[in-house]
């Protein structure tokens, strides 16, 4: 422990623009579905379809309207962190200071999906 400790008292702070340079997303590429996938939420965001203000527009009503309770609940628990996460993605994407493909986007872009996915295991709740 004193030799962590050591070395954290002995390193010197990063300058701002190194710390710039350290958060800027890097480049590299994603597979067609993450990019099929920026495509499609992108279309739906700028039609209007979905709204993140509005989490109930990514429900596919019918369906949300036949889930019992229990998953009811659950949907409507997951959809404020699906709507956080959804507005990142689309901003991120659309933002002309990041590429349009790397791997913080995939990995944003995957972590949506694993919480979409919770649900959609008992129910196709989600417009995308």
């Amino acid at each position: 422990m004193s030799d962590f400790a050591t070395q954290m008292a002995s390193t010197t702070g990063l300058t701002e623009a190194q710390q710039k340079k350290v958060g800027q997303p890097s480049g590299g590429d994603m597979d067609e579905e993450h990019k099929n996938f920026c495509t499609t939420i992108t279309k739906l965001f700028e039609s209007g379809a979905i709204d993140v203000t509005r989490p109930e527009t990514f429900l596919n009503q019918e369906v949300y309207d036949r889930l019992e309770p229990e998953w009811k609940i659950k949907t409507d628990m997951a959809m404020l962190n699906i709507a956080t996460l959804l507005n990142h993605v689309y901003g991120f994407y659309k933002s002309k200071q990041t590429p349009d493909a790397c791997p913080q986007l995939a990995s944003m872009i995957d972590q949506l999906w694993e919480m979409k996915q919770r649900i959609e295991t008992h129910a196709d709740v989600f417009k995308f």
